[in-house]
C-alpha cells in the first residue's frame, strides 16, 4: 500500500484537488464569518496589530442605521405613545409616585434652606404632601400628552436604541444579525464546499494540460476569491426572481425570506429592544423625573406661601443648577427602587397598546428588495471586499501547498 501511494503520489495529488478546494471554499468562507461576528472585542495589540468583528468594532454605526431603519421605514415615534391611554398610565403610577414624593418632600425643603424642615408645623407638611399628591394625576398625564405633543423632544428613541445595541450590549448587535440572518451564514458556509469542489474539478482539468507549479497559487487565488463573491452573490441577487437558462428561476435567498425575515426581525426588536419595559424606563427616569421634581417644587412653594411666617425665606431662594441635578438623581434613584413593581402592572398594558411587533413586520414585509437588503448586509458591506481579498489569501497559502506537493512527487 505505501509503496502504491508512494508510486502514484503525483496522480493521488491530481484526484484529491476538487477535494482540497472543497476544503478551501468552505474554509474561507467559515473563517469570513468567524471574523464578521468575533471576537465580541478587540483582540491582539491595540490600535491596529489585532482584530475585532467586524459588526462588533461597528456596532454603533450598525445601530445607528438600524434605527434609521426603523424609524424611517418601519415606524414613527409618535404612534408608540398615540396609542397608549395617559389615563390608564396614570391608574398605575400613582401608587408608585406617592412614597416617593413623600419621602422627598423634607430633601428638597432642605436643599432649598438646610435645616428648615425640622422647623416647620406639622400643618405644613401635611399641606405639601396633599398638595403634591392631587397634583400627581395632572403630572403623569402631563408626560404622557407633552411626549405625544413634543416627541422628538422629550423621548430619545434613538438614543435609546444605541444605547440597548452598543457599549456593553454589544453582543445584542451580533445576535440581532445572527438572528435575522442565520439561514444565509449557513449558505454562505456550504456554498464555499460547493463551489470549491466545482472549481477543484476544473483545476484539475488545468493541471493535466498545464502542470505548473506556480499556477497552482493562481488557482487558489481563484478559488478563494469566487467561492466567498459567489456565495454573497447568491444571498443578495437578483432582487427579483429571473428565470435563467429558460427554467431555472432564482432570486436571492434573503430576498426570498423576505416574509420570515421581517417576523424574525420584528420580533427581536419588539422584545429585546423597543419592549414595553425599556420604553418606559426611558419615561419614567427622563421626562418622569424633570416632572416629579416641578410639581413637588411647586408643591412646597405653594405651601409655604399659605404661611406668612415662612413664605419669604421659601420663596426668595432657587434651586441652583448643580442643587437640581442633586434632587434628580435622587428622585431617579427612589423611582428605581419602586418601579419594577408599577412598570410589571402597565407592561403588559403598554406591550398591547403599542404592537410594534405586528406594525413593524407587516411594513417590513412591503419593502421593496432593494431597501430590504441593506438590513442584513450593512452587516459586512463596507468590508465585503476585506472579507473576500481573506479568503483569496488563504486559497493562495493552499495553492502553495499544493505545489509543494506536486514538485515534491514529479510525475
Amino acid at each position: 500500500m505505501t509503496e502504491f501511494l508512494s508510486k502514484h503520489a503525483d496522480l493521488i495529488g491530481i484526484l484529491i484537488m476538487p477535494l482540497t478546494y472543497g476544503f478551501v471554499g468552505w474554509f474561507t468562507n467559515w473563517v469570513a464569518l468567524k471574523m464578521t461576528f468575533y471576537p465580541i472585542k478587540f483582540w491582539g495589540i491595540p490600535p491596529y496589530l489585532g482584530w475585532q468583528g467586524i459588526i462588533p468594532r461597528k456596532a454603533h454605526k450598525m445601530a445607528s442605521r438600524s434605527v434609521d431603519v426603523i424609524t424611517g421605514r418601519l415606524i414613527k415615534i409618535e404612534e408608540i405613545f398615540d396609542k397608549v391611554d395617559p389615563a390608564m398610565i396614570e391608574k398605575e403610577l400613582k401608587p408608585m409616585l406617592k412614597p416617593v414624593i413623600r419621602d422627598l418632600a423634607k430633601d428638597i425643603v432642605d436643599q432649598i434652606r438646610p435645616g428648615l424642615w425640622p422647623a416647620v408645623p406639622d400643618f405644613v407638611k401635611n399641606q405639601i404632601y396633599a398638595e403634591t399628591e392631587k397634583q400627581i394625576p395632572g403630572a403623569i398625564k402631563s408626560i404622557i400628552l407633552g411626549i405625544r405633543k413634543n416627541v422628538y423632544q422629550f423621548f430619545d428613541l434613538k438614543g435609546m436604541v444605541l444605547k440597548k445595541l452598543s457599549g456593553d450590549n454589544v453582543v445584542l448587535v451580533v445576535e440581532l444579525f445572527q438572528t435575522v440572518g442565520g439561514p444565509e451564514f449557513r449558505f454562505i458556509e456550504k456554498s464555499g464546499l460547493y463551489f470549491g469542489l466545482l472549481l477543484g474539478l476544473v483545476q484539475m482539468f488545468v493541471w493535466l494540460m498545464f502542470p505548473i507549479w506556480w499556477t497552482l497559487p493562481i488557482q487558489g487565488i481563484i478559488v478563494g476569491y469566487l467561492t466567498n463573491w459567489l456565495a454573497l452573490e447568491m444571498i443578495f441577487r437578483p432582487f427579483y426572481e429571473t428565470k435563467y437558462f429558460f427554467f431555472f428561476k432564482y432570486q436571492g435567498i434573503f430576498l426570498k425570506r423576505q416574509a420570515a425575515v421581517s417576523e424574525a426581525y420584528s420580533k427581536f426588536v419588539a422584545t429585546k429592544i423597543l419592549n414595553s419595559r425599556n420604553i418606559l424606563e426611558e419615561i419614567l427616569y427622563g421626562r418622569a423625573a424633570d416632572e416629579v421634581f416641578a410639581l413637588m417644587q411647586k408643591a412646597v412653594i405653594r405651601a409655604f406661601e399659605n404661611t406668612t411666617q415662612m413664605a419669604h425665606p421659601i420663596l426668595t431662594i432657587t434651586v441652583g443648577s448643580e442643587k437640581y441635578l442633586e434632587i434628580r438623581e435622587e428622585i431617579v434613584k427612589r423611582m428605581s427602587a419602586v418601579a419594577p413593581k408599577s412598570i410589571d402592572k402597565i407592561e403588559k398594558y403598554v406591550e398591547n397598546a403599542i404592537d410594534i411587533e405586528e406594525t413593524m413586520a407587516s411594513r417590513m414585509k412591503a419593502l421593496p428588495p432593494e431597501e430590504f437588503e441593506s438590513i442584513l448586509r450593512s452587516a459586512f458591506q463596507e468590508d465585503e471586499l476585506l472579507l473576500i481579498l481573506i479568503g483569496a489569501l488563504l486559497g493562495a497559502a493552499v495553492g502553495l501547498g499544493q505545489a509543494f506537493y506536486m514538485l515534491a512527487f514529479p510525475g
